[in-house]
């Protein structure tokens, strides 16, 4: 998907992303051409909850201050921005053929029909999907991101005065996507970011975010629900998450069944939102889901991908972040595999750079 601001491709830059999620900054920057490509640097700067909720930033103060000191430390003077998409919509659209000068012209005619936004109050970009993937000769598929203008107006003046200077405007599910989805493969694929607090879902189709939602739970509900079951601390019930997982033997079955129903709330939801698309959108653009990437915290969790693929009957992989980066044998990552996975969308924004040169 196209960014919604992006600027002079005159200007030489470093290749950096810069993901704000709801609790966490994470920068990396990658230098060398495609396909030799090395991590030069990368950061995680961790914010208090609540500093950004629902999508938008309720301490802009705060979000700022954390930003400006990562960006001393670092020297960084521009990056590509991931936005969070609770308030972002995506809109599949079908126009009669016009000529490239008239789409933005005709997209901003039918917005209102798609989307909840006057036009006046938007900020939008789209993507054309091609010609061959959307089997339309004598139409355009078109998809269609947008975000409230005052969200966008939000970050430029939080970026303002952080040292920060924006490239570009993204969305996390396009940069993720870029991130883990092999460059040049079309197909389509089932994507489940888990995070800490919320978990997106979205379907890349020929290289583009078709469709997307964001589920309110992540990893944190999960360990709340070992907290509250088996009456430990937060950190321990955070640790035997980590540590078992969904497999062990009869001692960890207490664990088990104190996780069980929020995992299961996880599923049931994901095959509700895989059978729309498949309903929906499948026989229009992309066709069938092919595979389910797992990235995110979340993916870590030890037997998750098993319990998906029962019910889901699609082979569910934990996606690499580094697919697009390097191939190991000649240069290996300095994060862990574990670590890689919350760094999915800031790998993605870095590698936008190298995707369009």
């Amino acid at each position: 998907m196209a960014s919604l601001f992006t600027a002079p491709k005159f200007l030489a830059m470093p290749s950096i992303g810069l993901d704000v999620s709801v609790d966490a900054l994470r920068f990396i920057e990658l230098g060398g051409v495609k396909d030799r490509l090395t991590v030069l640097r990368f950061a995680t700067r961790n914010f208090p909850p609540g500093v950004v909720a629902d999508g938008r930033v309720r301490d802009k103060k705060k979000l700022g201050d954390v930003i400006a000191s990562l960006a001393q430390e670092y020297h960084l003077s521009f990056a590509n921005i991931a936005l969070p998409e609770t308030q972002a919509y995506l809109a599949n659209m079908h126009l009669p053929y016009v000529s490239p000068k008239e789409i933005r012209d005709a997209v901003e005619l039918h917005l209102e029909e798609h989307v909840p936004i006057p036009v006046a109050d938007a900020i939008f970009d789209y993507t054309i999907i091609d010609e061959a993937a959307s089997r339309r000769k004598d139409a355009l598929d078109i998809v269609v991101s947008v975000l409230p203008r005052s969200v966008v107006e939000d970050y430029l003046e939080i970026f303002r005065g952080t040292g920060i200077i924006p490239k570009s405007f993204e969305f996390e599910s396009q940069a993720i996507a870029r991130a883990i989805v092999p460059r040049g493969d079309n197909g389509t694929f089932f994507v489940v970011d888990i995070g800490k607090m919320v978990n997106g879902v979205f379907v890349v189709a020929n290289g583009v975010v078709q469709f997307s939602a964001s589920l309110d739970i992540g990893g944190h509900q999960i360990t709340q629900a070992i907290e509250k079951a088996m009456g430990v601390p937060y950190e321990e019930a955070e640790g035997l998450k980590v540590k078992y997982g969904m497999v062990g033997g009869e001692k960890e079955a207490a664990l088990h069944r104190a996780m069980l129903p929020a995992i299961t709330d996880l599923r049931t939801r994901l095959v509700r939102h895989h059978s729309y698309w498949q309903t929906h959108h499948g026989e229009k653009v992309g066709g069938d889901i092919e595979r389910i990437y797992l990235t995110g915290g979340g993916a870590n969790l030890k037997g998750i991908e098993e319990y998906l693929s029962a019910e889901l009957n699609l082979k569910v992989a934990v996606a690499n972040p580094w697919v697009n980066v390097c191939s190991f044998e000649n240069f290996i990552p300095p994060l862990k595999l574990h670590e890689s996975h919350g760094f999915s969308s800031a790998i993605g924004l870095a590698l936008r750079d190298t995707f369009t040169n």
